[in-house]
């Protein structure tokens, strides 16, 4: 899939409904992947005065840009480092799962969103990536995503 190149300051390129067939394909296969991926979610401490976190409670960085709010997301080390991200504090999280549990309305997903392959995906399609992991066949891993079979 061919995208413009973003710099820091541009958002990701969207995903939207004006493409050909396969240009849509291409986007099929490239959500069912990131649907069925893990992805490296930028975690900062706690603030001063601020508790810790409980056990396995997720802080959502959130990055506002052009009167959207993104949460960024990373397929690998190599582009959360090049974004300014450590990769210690980072958590390694199921996409599915995080999809699944998706917080808002107003809130977009931003995977890889300094690099060339950057894409943001709207509140609405974040919430269909649990579909799209079942038409990669796969089941995803064990326990509950919230997704609900056919």
């Amino acid at each position: 899939m061919s995208t413009p190149t973003p710099d820091e300051n541009s958002p990701p390129t969207e995903v939207d409904g004006s493409q050909s067939a396969a240009e849509a394909a291409d986007t099929q296969a490239a959500l069912i992947e990131l649907a069925t991926s893990m992805a490296l979610l930028p975690q900062a401490p706690p603030a001063q005065g601020e508790e810790e976190r409980p056990e396995g409670a997720i802080s959502l960085p959130v990055i506002e840009q052009d009167g959207n709010r993104y949460v960024p997301v990373f397929t690998t080390e190599d582009a959360l480092v090049a974004a300014g991200g450590d990769v210690e504090s980072a958590l390694r999280i199921p996409v599915v799962d995080l999809a699944a549990n998706w917080p808002a309305d107003d809130l977009w997903l931003a995977v890889d969103p300094s690099s060339e392959e950057g894409l943001a995906l709207p509140p609405d399609l974040v919430r269909a990536l649990p579909v799209f992991s079942q038409q990669g066949g796969a089941a995803g891993p064990p326990g509950e995503t919230g997704a609900e079979g056919a």
